[in-house]
């Protein structure tokens, strides 16, 4: 941690229990959009029964022609890809920090584990930061992830390891739409361009593009219209919807209409609300994590996006028994060394293809 940026001496903070967090994004847990699915290994099958093809045929008489039974199913695969967190720290990188006051002396200088810096600021964040990382590979995981630079989608400088070991469901639904355009309900304000001498995309040219009266509804009502219709079946489908999205559509209702779409913060990061008798999942974590991702430097990469499914045709999965694998801390006695350790592996898949209706 850097504490550079804070002062040591002279009337300085002592405790590090005086330190105020920055607002954080409380983010929704991820078991909400989603189904977390533990104990699997790499190469096991997700199946699902399909039919046995129609019935009835314009024939009678004695001695039918018995057809075979001939039953369909789909048949899906978990690949599961390896996630570590390897940290370590020695107490001297403290040393002439503001964090110094809440070291050990003596002997147990060098040993942090339940000192403040360790309770009240270490552990805190790094929670916090597993918590986005499961975030981010479960969405926006892609083992062929590349930077700008290299034709890519990530933003310049940031570490395309951070993706690569599995494909999120973003690429997921995006290889669905792309065997099956009817699933596709496309977000033109992601690809306007501005009015300049030199036609481009920009920051400025999505942002309004989404806001013009009607666009946003009529996305919404699109994606309902086209959509499969057993996926109204399951009672706990939802729109998931990126908040740029959801505040367009807010303004469309109340102009278009002349009415309010009530919000409900339910947990922590969920706001929900409710659409022509359909529940919408507002996750404003999407519009952060394609701000932080996936710029390139003069525009997003489809900053409006949303899924008409249930959360139950939505999977992440892990060979562990929780999502989140437990941490090692250790220290070290010969190279006083604290270490934290941690390691697993996390895949995604999408239970029935046809049951996931995509706006990008």
């Amino acid at each position: 941690m850097n504490f550079s940026q804070f002062t040591v001496d002279n009337g300085a903070i002592r405790d590090l229990g005086e330190l105020l967090f920055l607002t954080v994004f409380n983010d929704p847990e991820i078991e909400r959009v989603l189904t977390i699915s533990t104990g699997v290994y790499n190469g096991q099958k997700l199946g699902y029964i399909d039919d046995m093809g129609d019935v009835g045929k314009n024939k009678s008489g004695c001695s039918p022609t018995y057809d075979n039974i001939n039953i369909t199913g789909v048949e899906k695969e978990w690949a599961l890809g390896p996630w570590q967190i390897a940290k370590h720290i020695c107490y001297t990188e403290l040393e002439n920090t503001i964090a110094k006051y809440s070291l050990n002396t003596g002997t147990e200088i060098a040993y942090l584990p339940d000192t403040p810096y360790w309770n009240d600021v270490l552990v805190p964040l790094l929670q916090r930061a597993m918590v986005e990382m499961f975030w981010r590979i479960a969405w926006f995981g892609d083992t062929d992830a590349k930077n700008v630079a290299d034709s890519g989608l990530l933003t310049t400088g940031v570490d395309k390891t951070l993706f690569t070991m599995a494909d999120g469901l973003w690429k997921r639904l995006k290889a669905i739409t792309a065997t099956n355009a009817h699933q596709l309900t496309t977000i033109e304000a992601n690809t306007t361009k501005d009015t300049s001498a030199t036609p481009k995309v920009t920051y400025a040219s999505q942002k309004a593009a989404i806001r013009k009266e009607g666009v946003a509804i009529g996305i919404v009502d699109d994606m309902l219209s086209d959509a499969d219709s057993r996926i109204f079946d399951k009672e706990d489908h939802a729109i998931m919807m990126t908040n740029s999205l959801f505040k367009a559509l807010r303004n469309d209702v109340k102009k278009l209409h002349n009415l309010q779409l009530e919000v409900e913060q339910v947990t922590s990061g969920i706001q929900l609300s409710r659409y022509d008798g359909h529940e919408i999942i507002v996750l404003d974590i999407w519009d952060r994590m394609i701000k932080k991702y996936e710029d390139n430097g003069t525009s997003l990469n489809c900053p409006h996006r949303a899924i008409l499914t249930s959360p139950q045709n939505l999977f992440a999965g892990t060979t562990d028994k929780e999502l989140i694998a437990d941490l090692s801390v250790t220290f070290n006695d010969e190279t006083r060394y604290n270490n934290i350790f941690a390691q697993s592996n996390i895949g995604t898949l999408v239970g029935e293809d046809a049951l996931v209706q995509v706006a990008l």
